[in-house]
């Protein structure tokens, strides 16, 4: 069980704000200072569980969580926080999270679920000699909020938050940080949002940036678990598509196996390569329609397509709309 090592940034940042020596507390938890600068580095995650313990009993201060999230930056979590900062809106921004929340953390799963008019985020964890497990789940929840405020606006508040450990003596500091109905004694963790907040238009959106973090992290992924097949495909298609080479020729070729072998492995885990490929396709479609800059044409070329007339085509079979006439209305709605 292994976390990103650049998060311990936020402790290092704010320390000297509650009296603390940070080198001395990383070193007291087992973990080398020199980690957090470290973009590839992974330390366990019982050593990050006893740091924040040990920061928080220093601090004398049951509210220290609240607080130290407040100098979280979308750095500490690597290219996934800048694709965050770039992304359409909450809901894309969650789906990444949703997709490489392992390059963060193996020890927490983020999945999500559309019920009614609510986005709702699962947090599922696999506890291993926690310390203390309300101030863990606290560490869990905050981060993903101080996420959407940071891209959203210090005014996102979400309908519900849920927690599985028993209500506090005292949960003032709760409410005061989260602004929310909260549930205590539950099953399990949850985040749960509007969904008009979740596909509300991020300040933030930039289709181009989002791309290249985009592709960062899916070979990230591809490097981190060799294991992935899904992954590295994926990783290997947003390369080769902007040159139109994405073919299971050539994706193979990449991954060192024969097209056989890929098609094999891909139906293991229920894809196929046709799949993925149009699956990619759409959701840069999806980003590159809402960029004013770029023609359809130049669009339809990304994208991997020799003419602009088979992306046309594409896109009226995903969507049921013309690309052209979709951005329309996109564009119209907006102006309303």
């Amino acid at each position: 069980m292994s976390l990103f090592a650049p998060l311990l940034g936020f402790i290092w940042k704010s320390a000297k704000e509650f009296g603390l020596d940070a080198e001395s507390l990383l070193r007291e938890a087992g973990i080398d200072p020199a980690l957090r600068l470290d973009i590839n580095a992974r330390i366990p995650e019982h050593d990050f569980d006893r740091l924040v313990w040990l920061a928080r009993e220093r601090s004398h201060d049951e509210a220290f969580v609240f607080h130290l999230v407040e100098r979280i930056h979308p750095s500490y979590f690597g290219a996934l926080g800048y694709a965050w900062m770039t992304s359409a809106t909450l809901r894309k921004a969650f789906e990444r999270a949703q997709r490489y929340y392992k390059l963060i953390t193996t020890k927490t799963e983020l999945r999500l679920e559309n019920r009614d008019n609510e986005l709702v985020v699962h947090l599922r964890s696999t506890y291993e000699d926690v310390m203390d497990l309300a101030l863990r789940e606290r560490v869990r929840l905050v981060g993903p909020v101080k996420l959407c405020r940071l891209s959203y606006g210090e005014e996102f508040t979400p309908l519900r938050v849920q927690f599985t450990h028993p209500s506090p003596p005292s949960s003032a500091d709760y409410y005061a940080f989260f602004r929310s109905e909260l549930l205590f004694d539950q099953d399990e963790t949850q985040l749960v949002i509007a969904a008009e907040v979740a596909d509300d238009t991020l300040p933030g959106f930039n289709p181009q940036m989002v791309q290249q973090f985009d592709q960062m992290l899916a070979n990230y992924a591809a490097r981190h678990d060799r294991n992935d097949v899904v992954g590295r495909t994926r990783a290997a298609i947003l390369e080769e598509l902007p040159a139109g080479e994405a073919t299971l020729e050539n994706t193979a070729g990449k991954l060192l196996v024969s097209p056989r072998t890929l098609t094999r492995r891909l139906q293991e885990h229920g894809k196929t390569f046709k799949s993925m490929l149009a699956e990619t396709r759409r959701e840069l479609a999806e980003k590159y329609i809402l960029d004013q800059i770029l023609t359809l044409t130049e669009i339809s070329f990304l994208l991997g397509f020799s003419e602009a007339s088979s992306f046309s085509r594409a896109y009226r079979g995903w969507t049921g709309h013309s690309p052209s006439r979709h951005r329309e209305q996109l564009f119209s709605a907006g102006n309303d």
